[in-house]
């Protein structure tokens, strides 16, 4: 006698807890959002390779503008605030190496991530 007053006192707790659908089409909505959601993300991933590949390509353009400009610079007699050619070459050979430093490492990273997360 317990078990069947029991499950009928489950199936009435079962009844009252069930929800209704705000909307006849509530369940398709949510499906399309989710595959928009889906093919954005697809997008975004697409658009970080691509970002990535111009990454390295503007960083090998700036390498070799770097070094060109390194080779300039001790050719012409550049007094730049107050300091001589050859201080400036120094500056900018640091400045240069810390670019390259900084970057080459960011975009190793970065490239890393993009292939571990290729399937």
């Amino acid at each position: 006698m317990s078990d069947q007053r029991y499950d009928q006192m489950l199936k009435e707790l079962l009844t009252e807890t069930q929800r209704s659908m705000p909307f006849p089409d509530f369940e398709d909505e949510v499906m399309n959002k989710i595959n928009e959601i889906e093919t954005s993300e697809e997008l975004v991933r697409e658009g970080y390779r691509r970002g990535i590949t111009f990454s390295w390509i503007f960083f090998l353009i700036g390498i070799v503008f770097g070094v060109v400009l390194t080779s300039w610079i001790p050719q012409f007699d550049i007094s730049f605030l107050g300091v001589d050619s050859a201080n400036f070459l120094l500056i900018f050979q640091i400045g240069f190496l810390m670019f390259i430093l900084l970057h080459f490492e960011k975009l190793i990273t970065m490239t890393r991530a993009r292939l571990s997360n290729r399937f």
